[in-house]
């Protein structure tokens, strides 16, 4: 009997870390009405980001241009080509290969995207990376590791969008140069999200 408060304040004080753990995102850039915020990650090297902001639309027109994987090199950022590979209802298979900086290669990646309503006001866009779908292409760096969402939330004329993820770019890149330079995809994506929206007006 004298174990159990010990036990239960060793166990309160564990979940309580895993908690604060979970929840230590830092903002690392703060750039026309756009957050991005990031955070170590417990069982990886590689930091994930979380970024958030308002684009002007409705969710079927925000849903429209993620769905249109085709031409996400005209608005994703750091995006060489892409192309959708496979449609079921409320979700998609997606390639996308994404620029690197010389000296390394260009990684790739094949996304599945499920699209989850949840209520009337928002939607949910799960995104993994399933690196055996297709076989690899010579002289690009298949990613092992990739998973995120993308939250969208109506707020009367306009989406508030919460992109979070998190990735590894495989080997040959350095992990400090990788978290450095973090906040720029979805600095890039998401101001890229609003033009293509403004654009289709």
């Amino acid at each position: 009997m004298q174990l159990k408060a010990p036990i239960l304040f060793i166990t309160s004080m564990a979940f309580c870390f895993m908690a604060h753990a979970q929840s230590n995102w830092e903002t690392a850039m703060n750039k026309d009405d756009i957050i991005v915020y990031t955070r170590d990650e417990e069982h990886s090297d590689f930091k994930s980001f979380k970024a958030i902001t308002e684009v002007k639309g409705t969710l079927n027109e925000v849903i429209k241009v993620l769905k249109d994987a085709d031409n996400y090199q005209a608005w994703y950022g750091f995006t060489k080509t892409s192309k959708v590979l496979k449609e079921e209802k409320n979700v998609q298979y997606n390639y996308v290969e994404t620029i690197f900086p010389w000296p390394f290669s260009n990684r790739d990646m094949v996304y599945k995207m499920s699209i989850n309503k949840l209520n009337s006001r928002e939607l949910l866009i799960s995104l993994e990376g399933i690196p055996d779908f297709i076989p690899k292409k010579n002289g690009i760096t298949r990613m092992q590791k990739a998973k995120g969402t993308l939250l969208l939330k109506s707020i009367i004329d306009k989406v508030e969008v919460t992109y979070q993820f998190h990735s590894e770019p495989g080997d040959t890149v350095p992990v400090w140069l990788a978290n450095n330079s973090i906040a720029e995809l979805p600095f890039k994506t998401l101001s890229g999200l609003k033009k293509i929206l403004e654009k289709n007006k």
